[in-house]
């Protein structure tokens, strides 16, 4: 593409961006004081739309970008020095001090962060923390709720704690739960991860025989739980502002579908699918996910520690302003990983 066909085109996309209405020859002509005729405009619009960077508005005679279009944008601004754009919009001293790691836990400071980022773009931003160092079972604790209800408590290694109820379909005395627990604690707590299950079976063969349907449900919340929902925790933050976007105000429908996605841990997990990449952007039929289509999803690893890494982003239409975004992502990722 050459270097009036890209002014044209990224003149089309900041139109779009700004306004959310497509735009023709004569009006990006004024708009921008591109310095060709509109006639020019209009034959390299027409190009650039069989070339498949723009696309045709069925409601007018302007044009709007692609999801080819935008990739071929942000394509651009990350080759380029894009990331000062934003540091007129952020004070920088601030931001350092409301993420300082001195004062707060991890799970603070990047909730913190991911708040931040949601106000300083206006878009939804959702942050996926990884605690990647669970080696051992630290403590352990049954607690009873009633005669067949109790609260089950793990502690790892690296500070990660389950709590959840186990419902039993038999009754348990205090007496006995007393003497669980000190079983569980001498064959278990300070076990490797990889070794309870073994361990549990073994107890479940031997000394604990009678409390089978216990150890299992144990079993079921260490590994479905604590080894795979503990390690990663999900932070949403601002999904209201998808209504700053008229396209979501005109169709409440449209808005239904969008805020439905982050109801559920398993969708965000696949928005933060590739930790393998720095920054990762994704545009509209990029994204594997059939309600995002119409959207772009920016994320950045951090490095928080030695023992926690993430990933940061946002989620918003295609329409994002690009420039600020993707300076806003890697300004607080970077923070993130100081």
């Amino acid at each position: 593409m050459n270097e009036r066909k890209k002014m044209i085109l990224f003149s089309v996309i900041n139109s779009y961006i700004n306004a959310g209405e497509p735009i023709g020859s004569k009006s990006l002509a004024s708009e921008y004081s591109l310095n060709i005729s509109s006639a020019t405009i209009r034959n390299e619009m027409s190009t650039l739309e069989k070339m498949g960077f723009l696309e045709k508005a069925h409601t007018s005679s302007g044009r709007l970008p692609s999801d080819k279009g935008y990739r071929a944008y942000v394509d651009y601004l990350l080759e380029s020095d894009y990331e000062s754009s934003i540091y007129s919009l952020i004070d920088i001293e601030k931001l350092e001090k409301e993420l300082d790691k001195k004062y707060a836990n991890v799970s603070n400071v990047v909730e913190n962060a991911t708040t931040i980022l949601s106000k300083v773009t206006n878009l939804t931003a959702v942050s996926m923390t990884y605690k990647n160092n669970i080696k051992k079972l630290i403590n352990l604790e049954i607690i009873k709720l009633d005669s067949k209800s109790l609260l089950f408590i793990a502690v790892y290694d690296n500070a990660s704690i389950v709590n959840d109820r186990i419902y039993l379909n038999y009754d348990i005395s205090d007496q006995e739960l007393k003497i669980i627990n000190e079983v569980l604690k001498k064959e278990i707590v300070g076990s490797n991860v990889n070794d309870i299950s073994q361990k549990l079976k073994d107890l479940e063969d031997s000394i604990l025989k009678a409390y089978s349907q216990l150890l299992n449900e144990m079993k079921n919340k260490i590994y479905n739980q604590s080894i795979s929902d503990l390690t990663k925790e999900v932070v949403i933050k601002g999904i209201g502002n998808i209504f700053n976007f008229k396209e979501f105000e005109d169709d409440l429908s449209k808005a239904k579908e969008f805020i439905k996605i982050f109801d559920s841990k398993e969708r965000i997990k696949d928005l933060m699918q590739d930790s393998s990449k720095d920054l990762r952007v994704t545009i509209g039929d990029e994204n594997k996910i059939s309600e995002l289509k119409s959207s772009t999803i920016i994320t950045s690893r951090f490095a928080y520690d030695n023992d926690t890494i993430g990933q940061i982003g946002i989620v918003g239409l295609t329409r994002i302003k690009y420039k600020q975004v993707l300076s806003s992502i890697r300004l607080i990722s970077d923070l993130l990983s100081k």
